[in-house]
């Protein structure tokens, strides 16, 4: 038995960092919005291992987050339970656009499928959780998502309104999430004040342009370190797009347009070796 699954992007519509937790972590609020921009994955039942057919994205195969998932499932409904992953990557990775995170998902809810285990929901998010912080978010198949905690806490939200185009560009380079914080610890200071209100404004989100109050933490930093990507961003403003940013932790950068033909002209100024995609919001 195989299936064939696929596995959306997302960006984040605002992102802030409320406070540093003693174990490291950060608190954090965003809406997660799923794009149309996708991997693709086929999953085929075999006996007692886990097999992966695809880019190598990580040095040990013991941390690429489709085996890793296919281990936890494994571990936690059955050691028999064994599957060949065969991933078609699509999704750029290190961008912020979260491909790994959604192939992982992907893995666990085909495993859930191919070994017909009725499992409890929760269990699954439990599972999911095991993996990655934006595991469970995926794992969920929604479009959208206020995402609190890590990143694991998820309640509704409205996400972008259907109308709207996206322009996703991604740089030449990478940057890891480790780095990202580590440049995000350096400058940030966190107004407990303020919290209410940043909170307020992802709670009342209803899909339209993103309020002053949900921009990204991780710009300030990020665009310091790396200039061009303040400058992608401005040009992503000064060709009519609003809201435009930086997708999660990056590299990548959005846009956000009323009109197709006009995304399409927006994406194809960029040239290699950056790439470029026109998406919608999924």
């Amino acid at each position: 038995m195989s299936l064939n699954l696929i596995a959306n992007a997302k960006i984040n519509l605002g992102l802030r960092i409320l406070s540093k937790r003693n174990d490291g972590y950060h608190e954090l609020i965003t809406i997660f919005q799923r794009i149309s921009l996708a991997d693709r994955l086929t999953l085929d039942k075999i006996n007692d291992k886990i097999e992966y057919f695809g880019p190598a994205l990580t040095e040990n195969i013991e941390d690429n987050l489709c085996y890793k998932a296919a281990n936890v499932f494994r571990s936690r409904f059955g050691d028999n339970s064994g599957v060949r992953i065969k991933l078609e990557k699509i999704i750029p990775v290190g961008a912020g656009l979260g491909g790994g995170s959604s192939d992982a998902a992907a893995v666990l809810r085909g495993m859930r499928t191919l070994y017909n285990i009725p499992l409890d929901h929760s269990k699954l998010i439990e599972a999911a959780s095991e993996v990655g912080a934006d595991v469970p978010f995926f794992l969920r198949n929604i479009p959208s998502a206020l995402g609190k905690g890590t990143g694991e806490i998820l309640s509704p939200a409205h996400g972008l309104q259907s109308k709207y185009y996206l322009v996703v560009v991604k740089p030449d380079f990478s940057i890891s999430t480790v780095l990202a914080y580590k440049l995000l610890d350096e400058c940030l200071t966190f107004d407990k004040n303020n919290i209410n209100m940043i909170s307020h404004d992802f709670l009342t989100y209803t899909g339209g342009i993103i309020t002053a109050q949900m921009t990204n933490d991780f710009e300030g930093p990020i665009f310091t370190v790396y200039p061009r990507l303040a400058e992608a961003r401005n040009r992503m403003l000064n060709a009519g797009a609003d809201p435009a940013g930086l997708c999660g932790s990056g590299s990548a950068i959005y846009g956000v347009f009323n009109d197709s033909d006009k995304a399409q002209s927006v994406a194809n100024e960029w040239c290699s070796p950056w790439l470029s995609y026109v998406c919608r919001p999924f």
